[in-house]
């Protein structure tokens, strides 16, 4: 076999489709009324850096200023220049002209903005639409849901809101009654979308709101919480309730034989690091747990989850965007130290497709520099760089979350 480098294992990675395990991608409107370039960086991870372009000069100078160098920036652009035919970098003096290409493609092709997705190298993306768990948004062939848990940690009373201002009661039409009559109506409302072919897993997000450190079950907390006024329940009751209805998902995903998504670092920058997660993996082991971010930043933490429970997947997701440079370690420490290379898994983690496909360019970015470094080494052989790619980049999400039609 030839002698192989950076260039010839980044043509066969680049030549490869790819899986993305997790998306937030928007529904149809968004992108059919009024789509820009300011409108399409509002909903990206460059807008969390605080610089959001307001169709004025100030703010669009200020972000190039500011982030032309960041990793969210980095690969937004690689991703809108390969979607709409872009070679020139985004400048002051092109930005107009760029954003009338982007407003024109979208206008003309309505469906572009998930079709793109497939035509750039993607086959299937597990899709959280969290303002409506278990939707596919219209376009199964591009999409298959995760369904996201976080509402129903809040259902204690019907006045009770959870995040994106939902009131959980009447999302998923459940009139009242006992905690158990609760917890049936989790189940059913589940259960009944799995059949449905609508839950490709659980996913959990709530390290942007509370602790991971999710206890055993206090049973009697949880009944004293559920019927009672928002105004009469205290935040420790409120944490007491939702580490019930949390173990009861992980039950369930046991039971439907589905990962469980959990999101792990940034968020709740306190209290997101995946080793609060420990009695949760031993109490469940069950339970496939799939956690994602890598934990960022604590990437070895989570290598040492992924070296001692059987029941962890470690998942990539967004880590290439949020830092490419320690994507690339990350992913050499997983591949160092995980129980399986077949639970490493990787997601886009965004909402408009110029970031999807900018977020695949930077995952294909880190695969080929991993892999070289480790043939480089010697710690890879030339005939295993093709089959472990593959399952990087595709068979192992085929595997876990199930293979395409």
């Amino acid at each position: 076999m030839p002698e192989r480098n950076l260039s010839s294992i980044r043509a066969d990675v680049d030549a490869l489709p790819v899986y993305s395990d997790h998306e937030h991608h928007l529904p149809d409107s968004f992108f059919t009324e009024g789509m820009s370039l300011d409108k399409s960086l509002s909903r990206t991870y460059v807008a969390w850096t605080g610089f959001v372009p307001d169709s004025g000069p100030a703010s669009r100078a200020a972000l190039l200023d500011n982030v032309r160098y960041n990793s969210y920036f980095v690969w937004y652009e690689r991703g809108l220049q390969r979607m709409h035919g872009i070679t020139e970098p985004l400048t002051m003096e092109n930005w107009e002209y760029i954003s009338g290409i982007v407003s024109k493609n979208h206008r003309q092709n309505p469906d572009l903005h998930w079709q793109a997705l497939l035509n750039n190298g993607y086959e299937r993306l597990i899709q959280d639409a969290y303002w409506n768990p278990g939707d596919d948004m219209g376009h199964p062939e591009a999409f298959v849901p995760t369904f996201r848990i976080d509402k129903f940690l809040y259902g204690y009373h019907p006045d009770q809101v959870a995040p994106d201002d939902i009131y959980p009661w009447e999302l998923y039409g459940f009139e009242g009654g006992t905690l158990d009559d609760y917890i049936a109506c989790l189940r059913e409302t589940v259960k009944r979308r799995h059949a449905a072919g609508l839950v490709a897993a659980l996913k959990c997000a709530e390290a942007y709101n509370r602790r991971l450190d999710f206890d055993q079950d206090d049973r009697a907390a949880a009944e004293a919480a559920f019927g009672r006024p928002p105004e009469l329940v205290s935040s420790e009751a409120r944490r007491l309730f939702s580490n019930y209805v949390f173990n009861r998902c992980c039950e369930l995903a046991a039971e439907l034989q589905v990962p469980f998504q959990i999101h792990t670092g940034l968020g709740h920058l306190g209290g997101s690091n995946p080793m609060l997660l420990l009695p949760v993996l031993e109490r469940h082991a069950d339970t496939r747990f799939v956690l994602f971010h890598t934990g960022y930043p604590w990437i070895a933490e989570a290598a040492g989850l992924a070296h001692n429970y059987a029941n962890v997947i470690s998942s990539l997701t967004w880590t290439a965007t949020i830092s490419t440079t320690t994507a690339v370690r990350a992913l050499q420490e997983l591949l160092d130290v995980a129980r399986s290379v077949n639970r490493i898994t990787w997601g886009s983690d965004c909402w408009v497709p110029e970031e999807s496909i900018g977020a695949q360019l930077a995952w294909r970015h880190v695969v080929a520099q991993a892999l070289t470094e480790r043939y480089e080494q010697g710690t890879l052989r030339a005939a295993d760089v093709q089959p472990l790619a593959c399952k990087l980049l595709f068979e192992n999400n085929r595997n876990i979350y199930g293979a395409i039609d």
